[in-house]
């Protein structure tokens, strides 16, 4: 989780291959559905 951009992140490439990503601030419901995401 991070509050910087998705877009910065993935420019600088701070993320490995396979890390679920989710961008603050988030409501209850996107951070379900990315719980669900990583669950499958």
């Amino acid at each position: 989780m991070s509050g910087y951009t998705a877009n910065a992140i993935a420019h600088h490439e701070v993320l490995d291959k396979g890390v679920h990503f989710i961008q603050k601030p988030f409501s209850m419901g996107d951070l379900g559905k990315k719980i669900r995401e990583v669950m499958e």
